[in-house]
């Protein structure tokens, strides 16, 4: 599996090839056993399609700013991330995110974000929903380079909870 090249400032986004996608799930099979069964790729309808939506990794996370548990935090190169054992499930990260991709639903008192896995990440590897997407329509690459290849960076307000409006 190749390595990463990662800068001091994290600029890929998971991206999907719309046409590629055979809507396997195993992306968020993926990512639910990678991050200790807790569901964080989530699905939407567009159109006849089931897509992925995650976060978008905002460089102004509003999840990070109202979240007065601290457990909503930003590493070294910009990924925002839950801490596990701060979060008590207020849900406020998920009324302030703009996209809508995080969701109010709790499991085990935890609200589910998507952290890019930022173990994968520190490896050089790519986050575990591209690794396992038997299609090839999941990408790590930067928003520039998926709009030059007609991708769509997902989390996108068009695959959010409604692919009109926010909530």
């Amino acid at each position: 599996m190749p390595t990463l090249e990662l800068g001091p400032e994290l600029r890929q986004r998971v991206a999907i090839n719309l046409d590629a996608c055979i809507e396997c799930r195993s992306c968020a099979a993926a990512c639910f056993f990678g991050h200790n069964e807790l569901p964080i790729v989530h699905f939407a309808r567009v159109g006849a399609a089931m897509l992925p939506a995650i976060c978008r990794q905002c460089p102004d996370a509003p999840c990070v700013a109202v979240c007065s548990a601290g457990a909503m935090r930003k590493n070294g190169n910009g990924t925002a991330y839950r801490s596990i054992f701060r979060c008590r499930g207020c849900g406020s990260c998920a009324r302030a995110c703009p996209f809508g991709v995080l969701t109010t639903e709790m499991f085990d008192g935890e609200i589910a974000k998507c952290d890019l896995c930022i173990d994968q990440l520190d490896a050089g590897r790519a986050p575990r929903c591209v690794a396992s997407c038997p299609a090839g329509a999941l990408q790590f690459i930067e928003e520039s380079e998926a709009a030059e290849l007609g991708l769509v960076v997902l989390g996108s307000r068009t695959l959010g909870q409604h692919p009109i409006r926010r909530r």
